[in-house]
Formats: C-alpha cells, sequence, structure tokens
C-alpha cells in the first residue's frame, strides 16, 4: 500500500464521518422549533384547567384586550407603530 492509498482511504472515511454528521444535523428539528414546541404544550397544560380566582364566565375577550391595553401603556414599547399612530390621533382630538 502506498502513500497515496492511504491518503485516499483517510479521505474517504473523513468524508464519510462528515457526511453522517450533516445529515444527522440536518435531521434534527431547530432549536427553536423545539423551543415553540415546548412552550405551545405548556401554554396548552396551563389552560386546561381553571386557576384559582379565574372565573371562566367573566374571562371574555373584552378582559383580554384590557389587560394588553393595561401593559401597552405600562410599556410602549410593545405599541406598534399603527397603535402608536391611534394614540397620537386620540390625543389630539382630546
Amino acid at each position: 500500500m502506498g502513500l497515496a492509498h492511504r491518503r485516499n482511504i483517510a479521505l474517504a472515511a473523513l468524508t464519510g464521518v462528515g457526511a453522517i454528521v450533516a445529515a444527522n444535523a440536518l435531521m434534527k428539528p431547530s432549536k427553536t422549533q423545539s423551543i415553540a414546541n415546548g412552550m405551545r404544550r405548556q401554554l396548552d397544560e396551563y389552560n386546561t384547567h381553571v386557576r384559582p380566582g379565574q372565573d371562566p364566565s367573566a374571562d371574555t375577550l373584552m378582559d383580554r384586550k384590557e389587560i394588553m391595553t393595561d401593559v401597552k401603556s405600562r410599556k410602549p414599547w410593545n405599541i406598534t407603530y399603527a397603535e402608536r399612530e391611534a394614540m397620537q390621533q386620540e390625543e389630539k382630538k382630546q
């Protein structure tokens, strides 16, 4: 066996290992996908039970809108450009 033959075998082995590693990396779900699935599972689990102090009949979309509006007023960086424009228009009217 010559030096060139050994080098070819070593290159083929390294190429094979590289191909296996690349295929393994491509077959795995991305980290963000697994994080999103985990969060979705937590939300599903959380939403399956009524919490103490929570009235399911009173928990409406309007209540949630009030909560979001309150949060956005306390944290203005959560406001979209369109919402900011609407708020400025309302302030001008008053």
